[in-house]
């Protein structure tokens, strides 16, 4: 064996080992590695040094290294790009040497590890810490690292939050690494180490992209220039930019009310702080999103993340953080945390992300928690809340939190204060405008915006979802039909072709009538439509817009609305003699409806003769069922507006026939039709009689 000199480069025993391996293969290197072994000093300490220099007489031909796999790769670029050559050498010969590895996110940890030891020998201890486990924290660990360091053994903590690690690691360590996210360089390295062949990459062909995808990316067999396409459009994927995904346009979704607004003022706030005319903390930081199931809520997240300037938007849930079979505690925190790493490191590359969590009413409320899942869920919500505030955690720098719910009273308040999703904005059916915009988007331009106009009306106050499956079924009729989309195939959608018999028909007629004759006669709210056996919603429906807050109801208008709900049965009775049950039924039913509204004007609006408050929506219901007086109040109020709706009817039943029959040939009148009908037919004003006065003779 040759002497060392000053010139040749130095390498560990282990080190040595693993290297002519790659050069000779296991067979020669068993038969050099004999020779150094009885030559070494042995042990863990003191190790001596070898140089690399092959033997000129060897018999054995070298051999190429062998390839590494995709993680060593991406690692091994990662650390060389972190790890200067005099820390490296100081990992190499190092005598009883503490190390922190700081990795990106918790899934690098295990993979980081187990490339440490292979790179710097099993003589170092490693504490993982990617809190996965209650005993991944700083409180534990601390004894067994003393001890360790005293008996001269390295150790090295690996985690992606230093507080993570045991303390005595971290006020004891010598050398601290700190592994950034790998940008473009590092990339390119890597592939030309699995590759064997170098691919130019942009940043934003990886930006935001975990371990897993970027592994995922590096398969055997193919070259660099297909491991970099892979790369990018997973990356776009992530951002939003996928080809066939079509959204809104937030500039004209007027269907969004509200938060179109707040959304609008966001995007001059982001592009304020792109120029640096203001900075991270003059942003809103968040909103969740509520609304009736269908509403478009996710769909408005990606647009607001297109109409952003393109911003990044990583989409999940809290279903998603329970995905795995046994859904143990650890595992869903680190499943949260890896969402909440990935959207934070798109927002260091993008300067802005959006994070979008549906259902986020599954966190539950904290004040609502039985003693059985306390012990589950508070140190999961304490993590989130933790991770979500943007004035304790530096990674929710750049990072928007868009969140949605089908019921906004279940969502702890904690998650809706300042720093985290700051405001809660309900999303209403919309109005004409609204549907009329959502028609044309998922139309596409396939039929003119002038033949859509009676259409939008006919389905106003439609959800998103509604309208997407409803010019579905117009698609389907017209592909059948072997020709392009067209107004017709629309309407054909909306109506349905099949008739219930004609006495059948004309009674759901004219109890509709009646609820047109009511709202036009009181004048309660605007009347929009009538629809007769649609396809879509509710089949029979006629569709009122008030204009007041119901904050600001008095009794008069209550009794108005009430008295319009009810005017259905009273057109039945008035024409047939009797109702049947179509407007009853559940609390959604014309007497759902007016029932409810006469409980809550005595027992929580304050506007009966008792101004007394009896509790929430179900609770004043549930007390008005329940409770034989308050029932006879309510139910005295339902007869006398009864009697008042079919009064009404009785005055207007011209009005009242020729409505029922232009809804039964036609099936969908518009409320300027109906009001045009309705005033064709009113009835005459009473003759007033001049009164004579009489004079005594």
């Amino acid at each position: 064996m040759k002497k060392t000199n000053s010139k040749t480069p130095k390498i560990s025993y282990t080190m040595l080992e693993k290297r002519l391996v790659d050069q000779y293969g296991k067979a020669a290197a068993a038969r050099r590695m004999s020779g150094f072994k009885r030559a070494a000093w042995g042990g863990i300490l003191g190790q001596p040094s070898f140089d690399l220099e092959p033997v000129e007489d060897d018999p054995v031909p070298r051999r190429r290294a062998a390839r590494p796999g995709a993680v060593s790769a991406i690692i091994g670029a990662a650390f060389d790009a972190a790890v200067a050559k005099d820390v490296r050498r100081r990992l190499d010969h190092g005598q009883a040497l503490a190390a922190i590895v700081v990795v990106p996110s918790p899934e690098w940890v295990a993979p980081v590890a187990h490339y440490f030891t292979s790179v710097f020998g099993n003589r170092w201890l490693v504490q993982e810490r990617d809190g996965s486990n209650r005993r991944h924290d700083s409180s534990y660990g601390s004894a067994d690292v003393a001890h360790d360091l005293s008996r001269g053994r390295c150790v090295v903590g690996i985690a992606a939050d230093t507080d993570l690690l045991p303390r005595s690691l971290v006020g004891a360590a010598d050398v601290t690494i700190r592994i950034s996210p790998p940008d473009a360089p590092v990339m390119a390295a890597a592939i030309k180490r699995f590759a064997r062949k170098a691919a130019p990459i942009l940043a934003e062909d990886i930006a935001g992209l975990d371990l897993h995808q970027l592994v995922a990316a590096f398969r055997p067999g193919t070259g660099a220039a297909k491991i970099v396409q892979r790369l990018a459009a997973t990356s776009a994927g992530l951002r939003g930019e996928v080809p066939y995904e079509r959204v809104p346009d937030l500039a004209t979704a007027v269907e969004y009310g509200a938060a179109r607004i707040w959304a609008l003022n966001l995007a001059r706030d982001i592009v304020d702080y792109r120029k640096g005319a203001c900075d991270w903390a003059s942003l809103p930081k968040g909103v969740c999103l509520a609304s009736e199931p269908g509403c478009g809520k996710s769909l408005l997240a990606r647009s607001i993340a297109r109409f952003c300037g393109n911003a990044p938007i990583v989409i999940s849930s809290v279903a998603d953080w329970f995905v795995k079979e046994r859904s143990y505690m650890d595992d869903v925190i680190r499943a949260m945390r890896s969402t909440l790493d990935r959207a934070a490191a798109l927002a260091r590359t993008h300067g802005i992300c959006f994070l979008f969590l549906d259902e986020v009413d599954a966190v539950p409320d904290r004040a609502t928690l039985d003693s059985r899942n306390k012990d589950y869920w508070l140190p999961i919500i304490a993590d989130l809340l933790t991770k979500l505030d943007d004035g304790t955690s530096s990674a929710r720098r750049g990072v928007i939190l868009i969140g949605a719910t089908n019921n906004p009273s279940a969502v702890d308040p904690a998650l809706l204060r300042p720093g985290r999703f700051e405001r809660l904005i309900t999303i209403d059916r919309a109005d004409a405008a609204g549907t009329l915009n959502m028609l044309k988007f998922h139309v596409s331009g396939a039929v003119p915006d002038d033949e859509l106009q009676d259409i939008a009306m006919a389905i106003e106050r439609s959800t998103g979802a509604e309208i997407m499956a409803f010019v579905r079924e117009a698609r389907r009729i017209a592909r059948h039909a072997g020709r392009d989309l067209s107004a017709a195939d629309l309407r054909a959608a909306l109506l349905s072709s099949e008739r219930p018999p004609s006495e059948m028909d004309w009674r759901i007629c004219v109890h509709e009538a009646g609820h047109v004759v009511l709202a036009l006669a009181l004048g309660c709210g605007v009347l929009r439509h009538c629809v007769v056996g649609a396809k879509s919603g509710s089949e029979n429906r006629t569709l009122v817009e008030y204009a007041s807050s119901p904050d600001l109801a008095t009794r008069q208008t209550v009794e108005d609305r009430t008295t319009m709900l009810l005017g259905g049965r009273a057109a039945e009775r008035v024409l047939f003699g009797c109702n049947s049950a179509g407007g009853s039924g559940d609390e959604s039913s014309d007497t759902g409806l007016a029932f409810s509204n006469v409980a809550s004007l005595h027992l929580r609006w304050g506007l009966g003769d008792t101004i007394s408050f009896h509790g929430s929506h179900r609770e004043v219901l549930e007390a008005a069922r329940c409770d034989r007086s308050l029932r006879e109040v309510v139910e005295a109020d339902l007869q006398r507006l009864q009697k008042r709706a079919e009064d009404i009817v009785k005055r207007h039943r011209a009005a009242l026939v020729a409505i029922a029959e232009a809804l039964r040939d036609r099936r969908h009148l518009g409320g300027d039709r109906l009001r045009a009908i309705f005033d064709a037919h009113r009835p005459n004003p009473p003759r007033k009689v001049k009164e004579q006065s009489t004079c005594s003779s």
